[in-house]
């Protein structure tokens, strides 16, 4: 008579040979992207970690604090750092299938295990890069401790998920879409100045506020500043839209993946 496995068991082997997947996946995208040569891993940070340097250094050229104890250096790494974790996801999402099609061969490999690792190896090399310069930053003396870090976690934690559906949605889309994944760069580039990057909602003239407050990145960037300076306040902060952006291109990224599977024929 057969024996049935407890679903505890099973869940637990599923999840182990998910976390293998994921890893492997890792691994083989560090190693194909950035190979043994010369510095070889070390990009993945050094790379975020210089564009990040040159933004500070450039906010804190122009001197003083932005108010009370916001300083220019964290201002900019909190900004630009976590914005380039967003950027790196979203914009690699297009051509990811294309470039990794020989890999769904293998039977345990979905086209969300390669959108999960390559966005798991993106986020570990930006947040990599924002410690160590606000490290820096901190021991220095041009930047102090999070005042409330929970928030800053949950920013951080927000910005991963929205870049990871909308990822879902560009590699479903832009899938024998030559024309559209041309816009996927550009759109990117485009959301630097309007997503909250350099700027406070507060500082903002209150007739275009309900624009910026409509682009679900400026919630986040509110919520990291709300975290890292005593003086920021979350008056700006819509958790419930927010979210629900989050959930809405996950579920559409989900969707989509799961008709574009539908199209691939392996040989």
């Amino acid at each position: 008579m057969a024996t049935h496995s407890p679903p505890r068991a099973t869940l637990r082997r599923g999840l182990k040979v998910q976390g293998n997947v994921i890893g492997a996946l890792i691994m083989r995208e560090l190693h194909t992207r950035y190979g043994r040569d010369n510095i070889g891993y070390v990009w993945l940070i050094l790379e975020p970690m210089m564009l990040a340097t040159m933004i500070a250094l450039l906010h804190q050229q122009t001197g003083g604090h932005l108010g009370n104890d916001i300083k220019p250096v964290p201002f900019a790494l909190i900004g630009y750092c976590i914005f380039i974790m967003f950027r790196s996801i979203f914009g690699r999402a297009e051509g990811a299938l294309e470039a990794n099609l020989p890999l769904l061969y293998h039977k345990t490999v979905t086209i969300f295990d390669i959108l999960l690792a390559r966005a798991l190896l993106e986020a570990a090399g930006c947040l990599l890069s924002f410690m160590i310069l606000m490290g820096l930053a901190m021991a220095t003396g041009l930047a102090g401790l999070p005042a409330r870090p929970l928030y800053v976690c949950l920013g951080v934690a927000s910005m991963f998920f929205l870049a990871f559906g909308l990822s879902l949605v560009v590699c479903a889309f832009t899938y024998e879409n030559r024309a559209m994944g041309r816009l996927v760069h550009p759109i990117a580039y485009i959301m630097l100045p309007l997503s909250g990057v350099f700027v406070m909602l507060q500082w903002v003239p209150a007739k275009f506020r309900p624009f910026f407050s409509a682009i679900p990145m400026s919630h986040i960037f509110e919520m990291l500043r709300y975290g890292w300076f005593t003086s920021a306040v979350p008056y700006y902060i819509d958790g419930w839209y927010l979210a629900g952006w989050i959930f809405g291109s996950t579920l559409i990224g989900l969707l989509a993946i799961a008709a574009v599977k539908r199209k691939i024929h392996m040989p």
